[in-house]
């Protein structure tokens, strides 16, 4: 059998950005800005039919647990018959509880209030607009 290329040093992957189908792509890119606190990267075609958010980016010399996470959204056809549905989990660290109680303020959809699992994250879920679900992480203390 000939040897494969070593892909950890050729190929240096850097991130995953998942790709949400979205009714409206303009739209859910203001509830993920204004609703969920991301910053909004790009959003293209006219009218917009494709966007970008992104939320952590971190900064030289400080510490952190990782790169930003960037969602991009895709307004899918009106002829999709049956829209994907997904499921992120996105890891911000510490203070889950206070991210959970700013997310009620602002009138978050919750499917699941933060637990602390035996696996040493305490997590809660959301549900968008369009109908995936964001399961947010935070460290146990």
């Amino acid at each position: 059998m000939a040897e494969l290329p070593d892909l950890g040093t050729r190929h240096q992957f850097h991130g995953v950005q998942p790709v949400l189908p979205v009714a409206d792509a303009a739209r859910a890119a203001r509830y993920f800005c204004e609703v969920l606190g991301f910053e909004l990267d790009f959003i293209a075609g006219e009218p917009p039919s494709y966007a970008r958010v992104r939320q952590g980016v971190r900064k030289p010399g400080q510490p952190g647990w990782g790169d930003p996470v960037h969602i991009r959204l895709w307004q899918r056809s009106s002829r999709d018959a049956q829209p994907w549905r997904g499921e992120i989990v996105i890891h911000v660290g510490q203070d889950i509880d206070g991210l959970f109680a700013a997310y009620v303020t602002r009138g978050v959809t919750i499917i699941e209030k933060p637990v602390s699992q035996p696996w040493g994250l305490r997590e809660f879920a959301i549900r968008e607009p369009d109908g995936h679900v964001l399961r947010f992480c935070g460290y146990l203390s």
